[in-house]
């Protein structure tokens, strides 16, 4: 994986600290602060690997190139906006009972990337209004994605609930002085993410279907049914693996890598990590097809096969 297997070294750095310094925090959070980091540690079997929040500093800096310590310590403050974040959303899953440690534990990361943050930058540096435009972004899309149906009406918009972790590559740009590259480089991690979303969607989707959460292929097969009365899992399934849903939701993702491989600035890792997770949309897709395929044929055959012996 050329988009992991350079950085390993830094990344394995980069977690010790994570690990150092949540390991200072008041009990019993230190605790907790390890248990939960755990989840997310790309070193970890079992863990959830959100490589593009740890890499993102590390692809953006092969074209810019600012001192390695500076990076690290971008990869090192999105780490904890990611535990925020995270915290966050897990707070809006939970009953209220739940709320107090982990908002606590959140506050608690939050200190430690405007800790680092702030070492990176001036308060008079740009850096900041673009991370104010970033939180906002992810507060309109928390409670407006339901609404709008960005899947099937603005797409790049399915990508602002990830629009923190920009702060790492707008953070390499300004410490690079290319402030020009921002916007370039912002959309082309909007369209990565966007297709991040559509793949764990696709894992997802029966567990966003019964907890009522947004969910782009949940989404599409809304926008096919006629029925007017709740969908079910089972409704659900027969138009993924027997209607050839996934066949355009799979063409959605083609349009949508296709757009980062001709842009016209180009980041390596970021474009092989986009083809990777395309790949595994459209992996999905041709064992559906084959399944559904076989299922036709072997029911022709029956029927075939009755036929010949009346």
């Amino acid at each position: 994986m050329n988009y992991f297997d350079p950085y390993r070294t830094e990344l394995q750095l980069v977690f010790s600290e994570a690990k150092r310094r949540i390991a200072h925090f008041p009990e019993p959070f230190n605790e907790s602060g390890l248990a939960y980091l755990r989840k997310f540690d790309v070193f970890e079997r079992e863990s959830s690997k959100n490589y593009i929040c740890y890499l993102l500093p590390y692809w953006i800096n092969e074209t810019s190139s600012i001192p390695i310590d500076q990076c690290r310590m971008l990869s090192l403050s999105n780490v904890f906006s990611m535990l925020y974040y995270f915290l966050q959303d897990d707070v809006m899953d939970e009953t209220p009972a739940a709320w107090k440690e982990q908002l606590a534990l959140a506050h608690l990361c939050h200190f430690e990337m405007e800790a680092i943050l702030r070492e990176l930058f001036a308060a008079s540096s740009p850096f900041w209004g673009y991370r104010q435009r970033y939180m906002n972004e992810w507060a309109s899309a928390v409670v407006q994605e339901d609404k709008h149906d960005y899947f099937m009406t603005d797409i790049v918009q399915v990508a602002k609930k990830a629009s923190p972790l920009k702060l790492a590559s707008t953070g390499v740009l300004l410490l690079a002085n290319r402030p020009e590259k921002i916007a370039s480089v912002e959309e082309l991690v909007d369209y990565s993410l966007v297709l991040l979303q559509m793949a764990d969607d696709l894992t997802d989707w029966e567990d966003d279907l019964t907890e009522g959460n947004y969910n782009c292929l949940i989404s599409l097969i809304r926008a096919k049914r006629q029925s007017i009365h709740p969908l079910q899992a089972n409704e659900a399934e027969s138009y993924i693996y027997d209607r050839s849903l996934m066949t355009e939701y799979c063409n959605r993702g083609k349009e949508v890598f296709g757009i980062l491989n001709n842009a016209e600035i180009g980041i390596a890792p970021l474009l092989s990590f986009s083809y990777f997770i395309y790949e595994g949309i459209a992996g999905f897709t041709n064992r559906a097809e084959n399944t559904r395929r076989t299922l036709l044929s072997g029911g022709f055959d029956y029927i075939l096969s009755n036929f010949q012996y009346k």
